[in-house]
């Protein structure tokens, strides 16, 4: 959740959340984001309030600051290893980081929602930050003036879906009012100076108010709230509106479409990491016509690498890519990501027109029309349909 996690806008999610636990689950909330806060214990009993209210369930309070000894460090691993829903929210993304940071805390949280687990990670707001590879200091930016800059995060997308990101929450915040404080304070500028620096990564943005809800089990996403959820790679955004449905898998193809393919070391309930390279191997089995049945994922891919260019690297990494999670995927799913191929494709030929390509454009429409796509050009842009 970007933020508001507490407040009457998010009981419809909450209560959708819990309605897919067992009965009487062991609800735990985390302390340590603003254990060294004068009104801790006044931040519990809100918070706890809320949930009692809202849901009807009961949050006992795991505590660990970050001067634990080990008899708290243990007692807390405890609670987190018990729950079957477990919440951390508001306070400094920095001060949990110092909590949990170098601590079996991680890898407790990911056994929360293991295979095999009805279990459910709930993060907002300043513990969200904490999630991806990297971890923006907040206020230390934003408060204090220091250099921006991206701090270690847990880890935790990466440990639980694969994924090489940053979380920012407060996506769209506007409370600057005469300057720019979206993207959790730090504003366009400062992000544009530390973007770069997340190498072969991306940028999960979650807007204030809205949830992104991910069940492992049957791979699906949601997105819920006011605002919605942008997936951002260099500077480039795709924005998953507020009731957006769809696979996890979807949402990976729309980050290899972004050029994000090696921030997915490995698909949800993957036995092993997808290669996302355009290897001269991959390359060809996608054009060998004897790789697989005709009509399937593998078909599509060798017709689209066929019509677009060498010097085309992000894109005929796209169509690898693509083509091997599809082999892997049921075939809903394989529809799924052959129409976020197809999403890219069309960009990718809108872009070659606007560049005064008609002939590579031609070749791509062709290939597509081959493949069982209809694309027609509008005043408003190009638009598809299957044939």
């Amino acid at each position: 959740m970007g933020s508001g996690e507490t407040t009457p806008g998010m009981r419809v999610v909450h209560r959708e959340i819990f309605a897919g636990l067992p009965d009487r689950p062991a609800c735990r909330l985390m302390d340590s984001p603003f254990a060294f806060q004068e009104n801790a214990d006044e931040l519990v009993e809100r918070i706890a309030g809320y949930f009692a209210e809202s849901v009807g369930q009961t949050v006992h309070r795991v505590t660990l600051p970050a001067d634990a000894d080990p008899v708290v460090m243990q007692r807390a691993l405890a609670g987190i290893r018990a729950a079957d829903w477990l919440f951390a929210g508001p306070g400094s993304p920095s001060y949990a980081r110092r909590c949990w940071a170098g601590t079996p805390v991680p890898e407790a949280l990911a056994g929360v929602v293991a295979p095999g687990r009805a279990g459910v990670l709930l993060f907002a707001s300043a513990a969200a930050v904490t999630l991806g590879e990297w971890a923006l200091p907040v206020y230390e930016i934003y408060k204090v003036g220091a250099d921006p800059r991206w701090e270690p995060g847990l880890g935790l997308m990466g440990s639980i879906l694969g994924w090489r990101c940053a979380v920012v929450p407060h996506y769209d915040n506007n409370e600057g009012g005469t300057h720019d404080t979206r993207f959790c304070y730090v504003g366009a500028r400062r992000l544009g100076r530390i973007e770069p620096d997340l190498e072969d990564g991306f940028i999960l943005g979650v807007d204030e108010h809205t949830a992104l809800v991910m069940d492992l089990d049957a791979g699906t996403a949601s997105v819920r709230g006011r605002g919605g959820v942008t997936l951002r790679v260099a500077g480039v955004e795709d924005v998953l509106p507020s009731g957006t449905q769809c696979s996890i898998s979807e949402l990976e193809a729309r980050l290899v479409a972004l050029g994000a393919g090696r921030a997915i070391t490995r698909g949800v309930g993957a036995e092993a990491p997808v290669d996302q390279g355009v290897g001269l191997e991959a390359v060809g089995r996608a054009q060998d016509p004897q790789s697989s049945d005709p009509g399937g994922p593998d078909e599509l891919a060798r017709l689209v690498l066929g019509a677009l260019p060498e010097t085309a690297v992000r894109e005929r990494d796209a169509v690898v890519a693509l083509a091997q999670r599809a082999q892997r995927a049921t075939a809903q799913s394989a529809r799924e990501l052959a129409e976020g191929l197809v999403r890219a494709l069309v960009d990718v030929r809108s872009e070659l027109r606007a560049a005064g390509d008609w002939a590579a454009g031609d070749r791509l429409r062709d290939a597509l029309i081959a493949a069982g796509v209809e694309v027609r050009d509008t005043r408003e842009g190009s638009q598809w349909t299957w044939t």
